[in-house]
């Protein structure tokens, strides 16, 4: 049996180097993604990727995460 019911749901993917975005806006436009958390120590820049995905968690140093 299929288990269908997470078939409406967007895929959810995190976001290692994260930049500005670009890349992201993409992989969400392109398989109808969400973010949910990305990985980015510059400052000024995660406050930019901030700003356009709120409720993504920046986990930060990707040499911290586990």
């Amino acid at each position: 049996m299929l288990d269908t019911d997470h078939h409406d749901r967007p895929l959810q993917v995190g976001s290692l180097f994260s930049g500005y975005g670009g890349l992201d806006l993409a992989v969400e436009h392109v398989f109808n993604a969400e973010t949910v958390w990305f990985s980015e120590i510059n400052e000024p820049v995660a406050r930019v990727f901030a700003h356009h995905w709120p409720d993504a968690h920046n986990l930060g140093d990707i040499t911290t995460i586990n």
